[in-house]
């Protein structure tokens, strides 16, 4: 369990910069209407709300391994 731990910060960044990527390709392809079907603009924000609560249970996943770590205070 450890070991899993001590990722959390790396899959955070991880994920952190593949949501970026995916918002940034939404909205180009919202900006390009007649190159993208609205099919893909759908999946990438249903991709990039996926993503954000990666983000969010591993945000959480290291703020309450922290407290709870013995000599946290």
């Amino acid at each position: 369990m450890s070991t899993f731990l001590n990722l959390v910060p790396i899959l955070l960044l991880i994920a952190v910069i593949a949501t970026a990527i995916v918002l940034f390709a939404g909205i180009i392809s919202m900006a390009n209407d007649k190159k993208f079907s609205p099919t893909f603009r759908n999946k990438m924000m249903r991709a990039r709300v996926i993503l954000q609560g990666i983000v969010i249970v591993l945000f959480l996943i290291m703020i309450f391994s922290s407290a709870l770590a013995p000599g946290s205070g």
